[in-house]
């Protein structure tokens, strides 16, 4: 005899794959839009194999999902500009990814659900490959924050039984914003991770770590705080910085057959387009299109936002963190680029 439950067990949802996951992703965005009342925004891509599974759906434009990848829950929300990779696997009862976010190939978000089962990964953030999360209880990780490869982290605990005594746990993780954990850490339930702390590689997390900490071990302890850690850099070694930045991404487009030239110009396939470098005080230039990337080290006021804004200027403040809510081929270039070091700006709008 057959095994009943009240609660259905299928980990996959085989009808939903059936009806869905053969389609190209137009097809599928069409039906999903249409018969399932999904929102979803445009320029989304679906990859073959991939499903979306909710009672509520809202997808923001041009997210892209993987082939072979499911995202599975009762209430799914997922920013703009978001990437989810191949072959990964989301399951939680309310799923909650900002804008600009990245989980990598073949990483696992589920377990055990309860009513309050939640995840929510902030803007910015990228989950690496291969790492397990687990959602039971509320796992929250905060803007601009990076999961390193193969990281396990739990909001709970338990195998052994509870009645010879062995030990069980379920709680909430919070994983604050522009927090760092390299490959390898395991964090545990109840972990509260402060904003902008760096966790060490192979390191196991407990308990609570301050903002602004650095912290390694197993357990993992604290070893530097503010204001050794981060350093303050002064002006001039920042503008160094970004110097030295700009003359790394030059030499990486040049070698991928772009032409760089001396006046701050780009050119490939046949298109140009021009660098506006802006590292000290000053106005604009006036003559401004949707071709020039302005990359200004002092904020721009809000004159000048709108003033791109209505021009449909592509910019990147690095200063004010913020860029043109969607670029030219430079800016989306370059914007890639500066978060190899950490740089990561908001989206206008």
């Amino acid at each position: 005899m057959k095994t009943t439950f009240l609660v259905p067990k299928s980990r996959f949802p085989w009808h939903h794959l059936v009806m869905f996951g053969w389609m190209p992703s137009w097809l599928k965005t069409w039906c999903y839009r249409h018969l399932l009342g999904y929102r979803i925004g445009a320029g989304v891509s679906l990859g073959f194999g991939s499903v979306v599974v909710g009672s509520e759906v809202e997808i923001g434009e041009h997210v892209e999902v993987g082939f072979l990848t499911i995202v599975r829950g009762r209430r799914i929300r997922i920013g703009r500009h978001t990437q989810i990779g191949a072959t990964s696997y989301l399951l939680c009862e309310v799923i909650e990814i900002g804008e600009d976010a990245k989980i990598n190939e073949q990483v696992f978000v589920g377990g055990p659900m309860l009513p309050e089962s939640l995840f929510r990964l902030g803007s910015r953030t990228i989950v690496m490959q291969m790492s397990f999360l687990n959602p039971t209880k509320p796992l929250v990780i905060g803007d601009d924050s990076g999961i390193g490869g193969h990281c396990l982290i739990f909001t709970h605990g338990s195998w052994l039984n509870v009645l010879d005594g062995y030990p069980v746990s379920f709680a909430n993780v919070s994983i604050g914003k522009s927090v760092w954990l390299p490959w390898r850490v395991f964090v545990l339930p109840g972990a509260n991770i402060g904003d902008g702390s760096v966790i060490g590689a192979n390191s196991l997390v407990q308990g609570e770590i301050p903002p602004l900490s650095l912290a390694v071990g197993m357990p993992a302890k604290v070893i530097r705080t503010a204001p050794d850690f981060p350093r303050s850099l002064t002006h001039e070694q920042r503008r160094k910085v970004v110097a030295e930045i700009m003359s790394e991404f030059n030499r990486f487009v040049e070698a991928q057959g772009v032409e760089v030239q001396p006046n701050g110009g780009y050119r490939v396939n046949g298109r140009s387009f021009r660098l506006f470098w802006r590292n000290e005080g000053g106005a604009l230039p006036a003559a401004l299109d949707r071709w020039t990337l302005v990359l200004t080290e002092v904020g721009l006021d809000s004159a000048e936002r709108e003033r791109l804004r209505a021009d449909r200027v592509s910019w990147l403040d690095l200063e004010g963190r913020t860029r043109s809510k969607d670029g030219n081929a430079l800016c989306e270039e370059l914007a890639v680029f500066l978060s190899r070091y950490g740089i990561r700006l908001a989206r206008d709008g």
